[in-house]
């Protein structure tokens, strides 16, 4: 077996879709199924960034950054998809990074102010 490691050289764009992708088997929040595709005049397609939806109470769609701090794991739980022994790329943000792209997408009205 084969293990992915970390390396310096992730930029955080690549960091975004691995731990994106891993945050889809966390079922904090559910998808509407709804799909933002770019129309030529905004940033794009919202899905792959890990915007997720959710509803509140009183029933409206709230677009929620969804995404892992990081897939390593010393453990290795047969059920998970990020347990040490699975061949998936792994990846870690650092505070400043999680706290960058919280800022962005908000800042681009993409995710809401809790």
């Amino acid at each position: 077996m084969v293990q992915v490691k970390i390396t310096e050289e992730q930029g955080i764009m690549e960091k975004l879709g691995i731990l994106t992708d891993a945050a889809k088997y966390d079922v904090a929040c559910t998808s509407s199924g709804v799909e933002r595709r770019g129309d030529g005049t905004g940033m794009g397609n919202t899905m792959a960034a890990g915007i997720c939806h959710s509803f509140s109470s009183d029933g409206r769609c709230i677009s929620l950054l969804k995404i892992l701090f990081t897939n390593e794991c010393i453990y290795d739980c047969k059920y998970c998809i990020n347990r040490k022994s699975n061949d998936v790329p792994r990846a870690s943000f650092t505070p400043d990074e999680v706290c960058t792209l919280t800022m962005e997408f908000y800042k681009r009205n993409y995710i809401l102010e809790s």
